[in-house]
């Protein structure tokens, strides 16, 4: 029986094209820091750190730590300058993005399901958002309100996906066996690879990424409408 359900967020409780998700976002960061760096080479080192994080292996360090370090060494510009205009971009501007996204009514079917079976539930998103904009993208996918025991963000993070450290830093917040966790997410490397510490793994192939073209290997594969028409007996353990 599974105790508690781990779900991706972009392309699995909230729906969207990721390449148009990232040219709406990137376009209007862009915009708001013109004034202090030129767009194209924003974009650019914004990936760059973005990767640092997603490599790093430092228990020592968030990975908020690790992004502004990264970041604000290559820009050559203060954290003091840039952090209080991207805290604005996510307070004003980032709800644009949400035009780009849309809900789907089996992510509530299941979510409540869920709830209503007294199952604990994590939003397991890769941590490269602050917490502000991950919350923003719960309530475009109209789930705001649940009560999740637990929600990755890239200030309580010291890893990233698919690193497995990952998954184990989330097993200690919510002091829980592997055994008794399910994954649910639509990326065949980064959420799959929950499996390898011994969680059980759901893929959702609405919006499949797999850009390695790996062999996708879970213990359930269907649609979200699939999993929202079986999520009881999935909850039974049947």
């Amino acid at each position: 029986m599974f105790n508690y359900i781990l779900f991706d967020l972009d392309g699995t409780l909230l729906h969207f094209n990721h390449d148009e998700f990232a040219r709406e976002y990137f376009t209007l960061l862009g915009a708001k820091l013109a004034h202090l760096v030129e767009p194209k080479r924003l974009i650019s080192q914004l990936l760059l750190s973005t990767g640092e994080m997603v490599k790093n292996l430092d228990e020592t360090k968030t990975n908020e730590q690790v992004f502004w370090t990264h970041f604000t060494e290559n820009l050559q510009l203060p954290m003091a300058t840039l952090l209080p205009v991207i805290e604005q971009f996510y307070s004003q501007d980032f709800d644009k993005v949400r035009r780009v996204t849309k809900r789907d009514m089996n992510v509530r079917k299941i979510l409540d399901a869920v709830r209503s079976a007294g199952r604990g539930m994590v939003v397991a998103t890769n941590p490269i958002f602050p917490m502000g904009a991950v919350k923003q993208r719960l309530e475009w996918a109209g789930v705001g309100d649940i009560p999740f025991r637990h929600i990755t963000s890239y200030e309580k993070c010291h890893f990233c996906k698919p690193n497995i450290e990952y998954y184990q830093e989330i097993l200690r917040e919510i002091d829980c066996r592997p055994e008794e966790c399910l994954m649910v997410g639509n990326d065949v490397e980064e959420d799959l690879a929950a499996a390898k510490i011994g969680i059980k793994t759901y893929l959702v192939t609405d919006n499949l990424i797999n850009s390695k073209g790996l062999e996708p290997k879970a213990d359930y594969i269907s649609t979200l409408a699939e999993l929202a028409a079986n999520i009881d007996t999935l909850l039974e353990g049947k």
